[in-house]
């Protein structure tokens, strides 16, 4: 933080910390005082200042902004000789259906107008009826990977078929609205939550029902794979598993939650070698104990001197 200091400092730009309240309260504490010099500097408009024990030029247009969300899980609170240093400005709720209609018709949906209001009253349904567990987010976040899915399951629905309008086109893309909320809410869902999905899509869009994955090659070879491991390979774990591979084409990192001895990593396992055969190309799969690295070891550190 220091060296990004002295750099703004130097050439008179701005810097916007986002997510500031990631840094735990030891550093924020550090970081204070970093920043009370600057401050301190541009109000006795000083030339140069004292950072990081040398001396630093210092640019009368230097400006320092940072981002927070006060309340999440991993955030700090921010102690309060910092909070003297910043002016608060408050943001409003983004509005989601907004949001939602101008992705859904950049995705080339045509209904837009009508089906954004309907999945983003899914997500605030599911927020609000569901119970409560770390790993669920039916946030903007959440919402995006949806909406930007959408347009390849249109175009995948419509692959050579004529050209549609009207009432059959709206149903095309309804289901395809439809299909998509249940590939990326259903697979993160615990047991006790999946008749609350069905009851809210139910609601939302009357007469559907939760969208089952299919993959009929892959799924032959992952029962090729079950039998010849002598596996046992029931109807949900073969979906858990399906699920698991259309989450793994949607994001980047993924994590199997669930008690032990329900076949997390036999579904890893299994699906990896599935994969090896369909594709042709030979996957890796290298196991960490966590406790065994620490995070530098692990992800990479910077080194400030080079």
């Amino acid at each position: 933080m220091g060296r990004l200091f002295c750099g703004l400092c130097q050439v008179g730009a701005w810097g916007c910390f986002d997510e500031f309240n990631r840094l735990e309260e030891r550093i924020l504490s550090a970081v204070s005082q970093q920043i009370l010099t600057i401050q301190r500097g541009l109000l006795e408009r000083q030339g140069s200042i004292e950072l990081l024990g040398r001396s630093i030029k210092l640019h009368e247009n230097v400006g320092i902004f940072v981002t927070m969300n006060p309340g999440y899980a991993g955030r700090s609170n921010l102690p309060d000789n910092l909070k003297t240093l910043f002016r608060s400005v408050a943001m409003v709720v983004p509005d989601r259906k907004l949001i939602a209609q101008v992705m859904l018709y950049s995705q080339g949906i045509v209904t837009a107008e009508d089906l954004s209001g309907k999945i983003v009253d899914i997500f605030l349904k599911c927020e609000a009826q569901m119970s409560k567990q770390s790993h669920y987010d039916f946030g903007l976040r959440a919402l995006k990977t949806l909406l930007v899915s959408a347009g390849g399951l249109k175009r995948r629905a419509l692959d050579g078929q004529n050209v549609l309008e009207g009432d059959e086109l709206a149903l095309v893309e309804k289901n395809v609205l439809i299909q998509g909320a249940c590939n990326n809410v259903v697979p993160k869902l615990v047991a006790e939550d999946l008749s609350v999905f069905e009851k809210v899509l139910e609601e939302v869009f009357p007469g559907s029902e939760i969208a089952q994955m299919e993959d009929d090659a892959l799924k032959a070879e992952v029962l090729e794979v079950c039998k010849k491991w002598i596996y046992v390979p029931g109807d949900k774990w073969v979906q858990k598993l399906l699920q698991l591979k259309q989450v793994l084409e949607m994001r980047h990192g993924v994590m199997a939650v669930g008690s032990s001895g329900v076949g997390k990593s036999s579904a890893l396992r299994v699906l990896l070698v599935a994969l090896e055969k369909i594709d042709g190309v030979k996957g890796e799969m290298y196991v960490i104990d966590p406790k065994a690295m620490n995070k530098e070891a692990l992800f990479g550190v910077l080194d400030a001197t080079s």
